[in-house]
């Protein structure tokens, strides 16, 4: 098992691996035109950590770039009014923003309560995402079948949703939420079309898994950490404090791979407590088996 969480964990980072290499050698080459007497072998690792934090950065960028667009396409897509279409980009623009302002502290701010205020801020975005989702996906109450499969989480604090709009097809189940109150699971109504109850409770009990285990707080404090150490890599780049800026972009190398490594065993985590909850380890080896094929994604 940890052998194939390893080996998905370095899967979903290959593209920013290739990336670092090609920056790397890129440099490489430009170090040895430029400088033609220079000891490439002092400037190793200094180009190597510099083009990790590089990729690093345009790799983060540009994903959230598309997510961001890809959402707003989506949004103009769907068949909703325009006033909801309009505060659902809203409420996405104004999370970009404060984004941007919560960057621009970390970089150029002066102050320690600057750099405090920057945290909190991609706290706050972060932590909201789950209140976005509650609010602006399109979602229906369950019934009475679809709430039979789910009972499993009866007793649970945590409000179950079926997903309609084009969103909810990318997705067989997704808990979300930081704060208690609105920790939601969204169970898309393709999967109660296309599988049988057994296989919903297995869903439902994964999603409780992650819920119970608050394992979106994990997912909080990586997210902030990553981000907050790749905008002040940039930070001690552009005050060229060069030690401080190894260490941050060693920091944000490791903790992408940690990190990966972790959301893995958040959901090996929750299949265990699926596991302990149904009492049937093989109907939820059987979910498994149904949510790891093509076009399914947990």
């Amino acid at each position: 098992m940890v052998t194939h969480l390893l080996r998905r964990s370095v899967a979903e980072l290959i593209p920013w691996i290739l990336l670092s290499v090609a920056v790397f050698l890129g440099c490489t080459l430009y170090v040895r035109w430029a400088v033609p007497t220079v000891d490439l072998s002092m400037v190793a690792i200094p180009l190597a950590v510099m083009s990790d934090m590089a990729s690093a950065l345009v790799h983060s960028v540009v994903s959230q770039a598309q997510y961001v667009l890809s959402e707003v396409q989506r949004i103009l897509d769907e068949e909703s009014s325009r006033t909801d279409a309009i505060t659902r980009i809203t409420v996405i623009g104004f999370s970009v923003l404060v984004l941007s302002v919560a960057g621009a502290l970390l970089i150029f701010g002066e102050s320690l309560l600057e750099l405090v205020v920057a945290v909190f801020l991609l706290a706050g975005v972060v932590a909201m995402s789950g209140t976005f989702i509650r609010n602006h996906v399109s979602t229906r109450p369950l019934n009475e079948r679809e709430r039979s499969a789910c009972e499993i989480g009866a007793d649970q604090d945590v409000a179950f949703r079926v997903a309609t709009s084009e969103f909810g097809q990318t997705i067989n189940g997704l808990a979300a939420g930081v704060f208690p109150a609105y920790k939601i699971i969204l169970i898309n109504e393709y999967s109660f079309e296309a599988l049988d109850d057994e296989y919903i409770a297995m869903i439902a009990a994964h999603e409780l898994g992650h819920v119970d285990e608050n394992h979106a707080v994990v997912s909080l404090v990586g997210a902030v950490v990553l981000t907050a150490s790749s905008l002040l890599s940039v930070r001690y780049f552009v005050q060229h404090y060069w030690m401080l800026f190894l260490v941050a972009g060693s920091a944000v190398f490791v903790g992408r791979v940690v990190f990966a490594w972790t959301r893995r065993q958040l959901k090996y985590r929750a299949d265990r407590y699926a596991v302990n909850l149904l009492e049937d380890p093989h109907q939820v080896a059987n979910g498994y088996v149904h949510s790891e094929t093509p076009g399914w994604q947990r």
